[in-house]
């Protein structure tokens, strides 16, 4: 199966994060640029429009994403330049040149304020709390409002992989490391954590099936921090002292959406929604990589 709809040359943003390698990994049939490889800077719009012109990707799928939630509170210019401003030069050349923009967003573009436990759809009002919030939903608005556009955005959440950096990987270093240590976890935050693999699924059947538009792509069901933690910890049966905790007991410099469960309504109408509970998305993940996360783990200092 050609998974990217006849394509004959794909270009892949983020290439060296959680994501974007599990995109180039999955990828069949087809040429696959990075852009690492041709050093495009998303926050330079001459360089990317130069870069883009040479190389003419048939589909341009954007893994790329300024992610530190805390930090982006004191760097707005560049969250704002990767975020919204070079996803903005991508729409533009990639409608003045019949390309697909696949787009990957948040979660983090909602409140949170939606009453505990009911699903945002694609079509809820949005209303970022945090910088990184805004420059993902700007990011959005620059995509959706490019004139003769092909697009795709697909809003995550809680994402984690064998490759770069998330959650769980932070947790499992700092437990092995630190064994005797508790840990407090957030537990009055919900939602729906999806693996890379998954997600990768999402991207590739969307372009696949040349569906367009804006879509919810997460795994089933949700949780707080503090349990996916657990359930992690659970499954690749090492010991731990964790401890749940408040939001407010553990201040950040980036508020964060009490709310952020995803439902994808969208996906689901197109019969697209491959998507497996979290717990089974989870179980897999371990499966496939647990025993390597410990070794790295344990290797890191």
């Amino acid at each position: 199966m050609n998974p990217l709809g006849g394509a004959r040359k794909i270009l892949v943003t983020g290439d060296r994060g959680q994501l974007g390698c599990r995109v180039i990994n999955t990828i069949a049939n087809a040429e696959v640029v990075t852009a690492s490889s041709c050093e495009l800077d998303l926050r330079d719009s001459l360089n990317c429009a130069s870069i883009l012109d040479r190389v003419q990707p048939d589909v341009i799928i954007n893994c790329a994403a300024y992610t530190a939630v805390d930090d982006a509170e004191h760097d707005q210019h560049t969250a704002f330049a990767v975020n919204a401003d070079g996803p903005k030069t991508l729409a533009s050349w990639s409608a003045a040149n019949d390309c697909h923009l696949v787009h990957v967003s948040t979660d983090y573009v909602f409140s949170g304020s939606k009453p505990l436990f009911e699903s945002y759809l694609e079509s809820d009002a949005t209303g970022p709390v945090s910088i990184y919030g805004k420059s993902k939903l700007l990011g959005e608005e620059n995509i959706r409002q490019q004139d003769n556009l092909q697009y795709s955005i697909l809003r995550t959440a809680w994402l984690y992989g064998a490759q770069g950096r998330n959650f769980l990987k932070t947790m499992l270093r700092l437990v092995i490391k630190q064994p005797e240590r508790e840990f407090k976890v957030v537990s009055d935050q919900f939602g729906s954590p999806t693996s890379a693999d998954s997600l990768t699924r999402a991207i590739l059947g969307v372009v696949d099936n040349a569906a367009c538009g804006t879509f919810h792509a997460t795994s089933h069901g949700y949780c707080s921090w503090f349990e996916l933690a657990c359930e992690f910890f659970a499954g690749l049966g090492i010991e731990h002292r964790l401890a749940p905790c408040t939001t407010a007991e553990y201040p950040t410099a980036a508020r964060r959406p009490a709310n952020s469960i995803l439902a994808n309504a969208r996906l689901n109408e197109l019969d697209l929604d491959f998507f497996m509970h979290w717990r089974d998305d989870l179980a897999l993940f371990i499966e496939s990589y647990g025993s390597v996360l410990i070794d790295e783990a344990k290797a890191t200092r």
